[in-house]
């Protein structure tokens, strides 16, 4: 009878070791932000997606269940030109009206060293998806994470800025620098 009461213990626990989850996030809008760098005419731009969601499930102690995954609204970015923010809009850069989303999704969570983290994923933009990794230094310190990082993007992989002179890199430049910083709360 103890046996088999041992083993009833163990198979308990065994399913609740097996169905817990990493901790889910819930990033702080307010004190987050997801940008991009870019030079056009030699000039460094600096433009700001406003909008943009989160699924964030992540434990260091157990990155092969952690996830993430971040739908940016391409409608809501701004770059502090109206003329340019309306160009970006149309089908030759961002084509919003048939991709109004852009999704990057995790693959896998890969530790460096010390707060250092590969990233792996899907970015799917403009309809067509690229594997990237993007490294990020991740820092929890009670209830609280923040996420910082950047990687450079080729836009001609996922065809924005299409047709005559954007091709080649003039005026715009072909490198995109994509900046992360993210808060987030552990989900109650």
């Amino acid at each position: 009878m103890v046996r088999v009461l041992l083993l009833l213990v163990a198979w308990v626990l065994a399913g609740t070791i097996a169905f817990a989850q990493p901790a889910r996030w819930n990033v702080d809008q307010g004190k987050s932000s997801l940008s991009y760098n870019v030079s056009i005419s030699g000039q460094s731009v600096t433009g700001k997606f406003r909008s943009f969601g989160s699924l964030i499930n992540f434990d260091p102690a157990d990155l092969a269940h952690s996830s993430a995954k971040i739908t940016i609204d391409m409608t809501d970015q701004k770059s502090g030109d109206a003329t340019r923010d309306a160009m970006l809009q149309k089908p030759d850069w961002f084509n919003i009206l048939d991709f109004p989303k852009a999704v990057f999704q995790t693959t896998s969570f890969v530790w460096k060293a010390g707060a250092l983290y590969d990233v792996h994923g899907t970015l799917t933009l403009k309809g067509v998806s690229k594997p990237i990794v993007l490294p990020l230094t991740i820092a929890i310190n009670g209830d609280t994470a923040t996420a910082k990082g950047e990687v450079t993007l080729q836009r001609k992989d996922f065809h924005v800025g299409q047709g005559g002179q954007f091709e080649t890199g003039k005026p715009v430049a072909l490198a995109v620098k994509v900046m992360v910083n993210l808060t987030a709360r552990r989900a109650k």
